[in-house]
């Protein structure tokens, strides 16, 4: 089944007649175009593919022939052009779209119902095809590279946006297209900042480093962090990095088809509160990888997603205290038939 009959399957099942969908992941997921403005409006039947004057040439090279394309000079006229002779009652968007721009629909399509529906495009996304995992390991594959070749720098005396600025330019040199989040990477206390964005703090001997970072490659993301030392390091440190790491193994050891993901988030986080450390790890385990950096599925507590062959999602317990620093080791994970594939295991820890 394709991609575009799976969610027109959805379409029945949340009661829409229609989809008009304005996310670019989804849009490119579905149609295949990298630019960044578009439009897409399916029904049972039809499927429509809305762009401007700047990327129509490039629409006409990258979307498929399942989309009849339209140029349009207003958005909001366009869809109503399109969607009002096809008589629709009850019409789905996406959630996150702008209430400025459900007010101009709402005005133009007044005959017809206008509901979000959550996910109708994203769940289909969750599981991947064998031509989005290969995207996904040449994105690893560019991490990897870069990260062999920039760990040198990592030492005592370099400040956290040195390294940010070297590792953002070796991604780059290696082939990314872009980077999906700004590289973290905080030394020392600052480690207790799971998201501590590079500063101009300098690194000093006995410090443990965390380096949170990942690459664009067609389309598709990679995330991996890593918690480096610098000099030596004291018990409490190989402890607290112990505890995490042999969290995550219980975490990746548990995943196979047919679990919810909140039992993978379990696995991790009952073995750090074991440890004493569970207020200390306040996150999810891990989220979903693809188009998007985050995506579904959340491994995390209460979600009932149920893990299937073919997800690839991570897997990043984190221990952070206040005052002292934190840990976190963070990899990336292809659900096979029987278990799981670390994809990036080749990063060295």
């Amino acid at each position: 089944m394709s991609r575009l009959e799976k969610v027109r399957e959805k379409l029945g099942s949340n009661n829409i007649d229609g989809f008009i969908s304005f996310k670019r992941e989804n849009i490119r997921y579905l149609t295949g175009f990298s630019g960044s403005t578009a439009v897409t409006i399916l029904t049972e039947k039809e499927a429509f593919f809305l762009t401007d004057f700047r990327y129509k040439t490039q629409a006409e090279e990258e979307v498929n022939n399942n989309f009849e394309i339209r140029e349009f000079k207003k958005i909001i006229d366009s869809i109503s052009e399109i969607a009002k002779p096809l008589n629709l009652k009850t019409i789905g968007f996406e959630p996150h779209l702008p209430y400025s721009t459900y007010q101009e629909l709402h005005s133009k399509l007044n005959s017809a119902s206008l509901t979000p529906v959550k996910n109708i495009v994203e769940d289909v996304r969750m599981v991947k095809e064998p031509s989005e995992v290969e995207f996904i390991k040449k994105a690893i594959g560019i991490i990897d590279r870069a990260f062999k070749r920039m760990k040198r720098i990592v030492k005592a005396g370099s400040k956290e946006n040195e390294i940010a600025v070297e590792m953002e330019y070796k991604l780059r040199k290696e082939g990314a297209e872009g980077i999906p989040f700004d590289i973290i990477v905080a030394s020392g206390e600052r480690g207790a900042l799971p998201h501590g964005i590079a500063s101009d703090k300098i690194i000093k001997d006995g410090e443990l480093v965390i380096l949170d970072f990942g690459s664009r490659y067609m389309g598709y993301n990679s995330d991996c962090t890593r918690t480096l030392s610098v000099g030596r390091l004291d018990e409490r440190q190989k402890d607290i990095y112990s505890i995490v790491l042999d969290a995550q193994k219980e975490a990746i050891k548990s995943i196979k088809p047919g679990l919810k993901v909140s039992e993978i988030d379990s696995k991790a986080r009952q073995f750090i509160i074991e440890k004493g450390y569970g207020e200390n790890f306040g996150h999810s385990t891990g989220h979903g990888i693809g188009l998007e950096v985050h995506e579904n599925p959340r491994i995390a507590e209460g979600q009932d997603d149920i893990i299937k062959e073919g997800m690839v999602f991570t897997v990043e317990p984190g221990i952070y205290i206040h005052g002292w620093g934190g840990v976190r080791i963070e990899d990336m994970v292809l659900v096979t038939k029987e278990g799981c594939e670390v994809l990036t295991s080749a990063i060295e820890k």
